[in-house]
């Protein structure tokens, strides 16, 4: 008689381990804000539009040009790929590095659905993390809510067209907001 064995490994080629830690869960794609110099994804060409402004929130919409979302693309494939178990019938290199793996090989190894939420994830990331630190915001949580909703922004995306989304920031008061805030309360 024979049995089957059933392993808990995760499959050839899924990632177990990323650069940096991302997160995209719930209606709208949720993300953090970085410090754009601890991130090495820089999008300069980004447009980003102030559509309204409250006293605790701020709704901007984002858009990103074509070449830009195919740098990001084809950086995040590459990231993707070095983490990657090797792949079999190609090679690492010296250092790590995963040979010359046809890009659309490459795709359909770590899977296009996966790799498009890295990018959709590095693109929101990256322009608003941005835009946060020019403007010197206080950004609660430090938490950028997107809408559409992550599937229809997977949907919406592809490398090398322009790129839009809706983020919506909730801001903290500032000290000096709060104390004439508390003190106004008091009299």
């Amino acid at each position: 008689m024979w049995e089957a064995i059933v392993s808990l490994q995760p499959p050839p080629g899924s990632l177990r381990f990323l650069s940096k830690p991302i997160s995209a869960v719930g209606s709208g794609s949720k993300a953090s804000i970085i410090d754009p110099k601890d991130n090495d994804i820089t999008i300069k060409n980004a447009k980003i539009v102030v559509e309204s402004q409250e006293d605790d929130e701020i709704q901007l919409r984002v858009d990103v040009a074509g070449v830009d979302t195919q740098r990001v693309f084809d950086h995040v494939l590459t990231n993707l790929a070095r983490s990657a178990p090797p792949i079999p019938g190609f090679r690492r290199q010296k250092g790590g590095k995963t040979s010359n793996v046809p890009k659309s090989f490459l795709l359909q190894i770590l899977g296009e659905e996966r790799v498009t939420k890295f990018v959709i994830q590095e693109i929101i990331t990256a322009t608003v993390s941005d835009y946060v630190m020019k403007e010197n915001l206080n950004v609660k949580d430090k938490k950028i809510t997107t809408t559409p909703a992550a599937e229809e922004l997977k949907s919406l995306f592809t490398p090398g067209n322009e790129f839009g989304f809706n983020a919506t920031l909730e801001l903290e008061k500032s000290e000096s907001e709060a104390t004439s805030s508390s003190s106004s309360e008091m009299e």
